[in-house]
């Protein structure tokens, strides 16, 4: 049934029968319930690694890119077995950075401050959160947090003093907490309902150079602005849909300004909202995605210099790349994948200077059916500057046209 829905809408789009299609790998790593991923050069030898929270082993694993002598690598990539760290719960979320790590004394040494790359995530369960290097022995430790549960983190400056904090968001308690800062928690009852935050994401939506934040609450999203040095007050709210789920924040237009792109699984929409300016936001535009829309990611896929789109459609087995046409969108392809995808992140695992996506897959691994992860290299079949050809690419049955 869903093979006829895409021929359909193949057949509305008058998309060729032949034309290029980026190459998926499946990674088939021992994770049960995939429920997020992120990729990053999480050891700083220059090549894009992958981290995925797997719920219900309460594990974290972590594939270190190979590389190679030379750039880019023939793709696709061939990973070796990931490393696997262990948690006490289920982890929900991950972020990651270059985070500060103070002077401190032990006994007879002494460690001056530096900077180390560091995993973080928290868990459900028994809220509590950690960060480890990749590096660090595979037997995490969590710190309690003082939350009902956490349902998702984000990682950014929040009070000015040059070092990444954490955020956790917590759909029961309704409270955003900064276990890492000294940071008021913000408190969403007023403005919301038990269960229906999912997504938290930061964003400089005022340009007064002070990270504020943005959640997803039932049918809207929530803004607050951060007064200084990490200071949160509601500032507005804007009613999107039913239920928004992921949130990509972005400046869509060029104007200097910072846009979002919402996706919500019961509404079956992506919503551009563009950022007017003064805590002004309207809904720019509309694109229907009938496959339930839970993650989106941002990145310029195809080399134009303007930011596109990837959407996660959990129940429609797919990734849809949306093409930014200079302030509005449109639906480039539609990536078949495997089973329920739930998560994207952005990386150049085989380093040709072009984009790729990975995705998490809840319904596979070996709970499931098909492989816990995928891997898609040029997924818009960009073409490189000098060899004028697609990386990756090779020619097939389009879900969508290559530009």
């Amino acid at each position: 049934m869903k093979r006829i829905a895409v021929l359909g809408l193949l057949a509305v789009l008058g998309l060729g029968a032949f034309a290029q299609v980026p190459l998926v790998q499946d990674l088939n790593w021992d994770c049960v319930r995939p429920v997020y991923i992120i990729a990053g050069d999480f050891n700083a030898d220059g090549w894009d690694d992958l981290a995925v929270a797997c719920h219900s082993c309460n594990t974290i694993l972590v594939g270190l890119n190979p590389g190679s002598a030379t750039c880019p690598v023939p793709c696709p990539v061939a990973w070796s077995a990931p490393k696997a760290f262990t948690l006490p719960d289920s982890p929900v979320a991950l972020a990651w950075g270059l985070v500060f790590v103070p002077y401190e004394k032990k006994g007879a040494c002494e460690y001056k401050d530096f900077y180390e790359i560091r995993i973080f995530t928290a868990t459900q369960y028994m809220p509590g959160w950690t960060s480890f290097k990749v590096a660090d022995p595979t037997g995490l430790k969590l710190a309690t947090l003082p939350t009902v549960t956490a349902t998702h983190i984000t990682l950014a400056d929040f009070n000015g003093d040059g070092i990444l904090d954490l955020a956790v968001l917590d759909s029961l308690g309704l409270k955003v907490y900064f276990p890492t800062a000294k940071i008021d928690p913000i408190d969403l009852s007023p403005f919301a309902q038990v269960c229906h935050v999912a997504f938290i994401a930061p964003g400089d939506f005022d340009r007064d150079g002070d990270v504020d934040l943005v959640v997803a609450s039932n049918n809207s999203l929530l803004f607050f602005e951060n007064e200084c040095l990490g200071k949160f007050k509601f500032k507005t709210s804007i009613v999107l849909g039913h239920m928004l789920r992921g949130i990509a924040v972005a400046d869509f237009d060029d104007d200097g300004k910072a846009d979002l792109g919402v996706v919500d699984p019961a509404f079956s929409a992506f919503t551009y909202v563009h950022n007017d300016g003064c805590w002004r936001f309207s809904v720019a535009q509309r694109i229907k995605l009938d496959g339930e829309p839970v993650f989106i990611v941002p990145a310029d896929f195809n080399r134009d210099g303007k930011v596109d789109l990837a959407v996660a459609e959990y129940s429609g087995d797919r990734v849809t790349l949306l093409v930014n046409l200079g302030g509005k969108f449109g639906v480039e392809r539609l990536i078949p994948v495997g089973k329920d995808p739930i998560s994207l992140a952005v990386g150049d695992f085989d380093r040709n200077g072009i984009p790729d996506l990975a995705v998490a897959l809840f319904g596979g691994g070996p709970a499931g059916t098909g492989p816990a992860l995928q891997i898609i290299y040029n997924p818009m079949c960009a073409t490189d500057d000098c060899t004028k050809k697609a990386p990756c690419c090779e020619t097939g049955t389009p879900t969508g046209p290559c530009k």
